[in-house]
This record gives C-alpha cells, sequence and structure tokens, in this order.
C-alpha cells in the first residue's frame, strides 16, 4: 500500500511538471499567452495504451507587471476520465530578465496529500529556469523538491520525500501534430528520481524519464513518461483560448 502510495505521488509530481509553461524564442515574456490575463488552455492525459485518464483545464486569472517581473496566478481543474472534477487549485508563473520561473512547491497536486491531511507537511524546492532562448545541447538547471511529513502533536519526522528533476538536456526541434494544431518543437529530456525515507527507513529510489515538446511562444504541446525504456503515459495540448 504505502508503494502504490508512493508511485501515485511520483505520477502527479511528475504530471506536474510535465504540464508546467515555459517560453519561446523571445528576449522577454510579452506576448506568452499564459501570461495573458483570462487565456486558457488544455491538456489531455492518457496511457500507454492510449486510453484517455483525465484532462487539466488551466485559466489565467491575475497577471501582475513590474519593471523587475511578470508573473500570472493561474487556477488549475483537474478532471478524471469520466470529466467529472476530482481537484482544483492556484500557482503561479513569473517572468524575469526574459525566463520562466516556477515554483516547484506549487507544482504538487492537493489530491497528493490527501493521505497526510491529519499531519503536518512542509515543503520546499527550487524555482525550475526555463531561459528564452533554447538551443540544441543545452544544459537547463536542475531542481530539487522535498516534501517533510511531521506528526502535529510531536513534531516528529514521518516521513520525507525528495525528488530530483536531473539531466535537463535540449535536443533538435520536431515537428509535432496534437489535438490543438501542428508545431515545431524542441524535444528536451530529463530524468527524475524520487527517494523516500519513513518511519526511519529508506525505499528503494523510484525513478522515471521524461520527453518534452516544447514550441517557441506556445510552452509544452505534448509530453511523454518512461519507466526503464517503456512509455507510462503522455499528455497533448489539446486547445489554447488567448
Amino acid at each position: 500500500m504505502r508503494r502504490k502510495l508512493l508511485y501515485l505521488a511520483f505520477a502527479l509530481l511528475t504530471a506536474a511538471i510535465n504540464l508546467k509553461p515555459i517560453s519561446g524564442y523571445a528576449q522577454d515574456c510579452t506576448g506568452y499567452y499564459m501570461l495573458t490575463n483570462n487565456s486558457e488552455y488544455e491538456l489531455l492525459n492518457y496511457d500507454r495504451k492510449d486510453k484517455l485518464t483525465g484532462k487539466v483545464h488551466y485559466k489565467v486569472t491575475s497577471v501582475n507587471s513590474s519593471p523587475a517581473k511578470t508573473e500570472a496566478t493561474i487556477h488549475s481543474k483537474i478532471y478524471d476520465d469520466k470529466g467529472k472534477l476530482t481537484t482544483e487549485g492556484d500557482y503561479t508563473v513569473s517572468c524575469k530578465d526574459g525566463s520562466i520561473l516556477i515554483d516547484m512547491r506549487s507544482m504538487v497536486n492537493p489530491e497528493m496529500l490527501q493521505a497526510y491531511k491529519n499531519m503536518e507537511v512542509k515543503m520546499q524546492g527550487d524555482h525550475m529556469d526555463y531561459p528564452s532562448a533554447l538551443t540544441p545541447g543545452q544544459q537547463l538547471k536542475d531542481g530539487t523538491f522535498t516534501i517533510d511529513v511531521l506528526d502535529k502533536e510531536s513534531k516528529q519526522a514521518i516521513s520525507t520525500i525528495v525528488m530530483n528533476v536531473t539531466g535537463r538536456t535540449v535536443g533538435e526541434k520536431e515537428s509535432i501534430n496534437v489535438p490543438a494544431g501542428a508545431y515545431n518543437a524542441f524535444k528536451i529530456n530529463q530524468d527524475m528520481e524520487m527517494s523516500t525515507k519513513a518511519m526511519g527507513m529508506n525505499m528503494p529510489a523510484m525513478r522515471i524519464q521524461t520527453v518534452e515538446y516544447f514550441a517557441p511562444g506556445v510552452g509544452m504541446v505534448r509530453s511523454e513518461s518512461y519507466r526503464n525504456g517503456k512509455l507510462l503515459s503522455y499528455s497533448v495540448l489539446n486547445k489554447v483560448n488567448k
């Protein structure tokens, strides 16, 4: 049961990271639709057998700009394969010095934390940095995210989950067709590893590889998750409304 829960947590974190929006070629973020108020987009999620497992709908609810930074609040709604709303929440995307920054603490699906609803949960993580100009062979910054679960009364640690995103490498552009249209997108490979320490015991690390396709000025149009070289799931951009 514990192993199943950890796998679900990892899958949710992976999905969250795969769904993050980023910038394209522009030297600033002007015109990037996820920093445009009231813009919307939707992703469809499938398993390795091409069965629809759900969808995620995003809407930009506010945008605040200053000379140093632009920050948008995005409301997400997650639906299951029957179209039923399972959870929703807000996270932020910011643009600074021409790069899109995602706080990894905002990537946790609230559904994942239901198992710890009677405990104290502390989260901390890096900002995932996506530079404005992507070129083949470019190495992007790694990221680390930590979840500490504590007993509410004793404040003693019950478990600690650490996820590392590494090996983020930009590949060549490829032609990608998704429901939202046809795009020329960069292929980005990265590795994800989740290690867990529960009740003083270290559990075997879980590793997943992801491939993401990013179109300039649009962001992620397709993502794929693999384990031991076998496809686990994938997501595609279904529609965009600016």
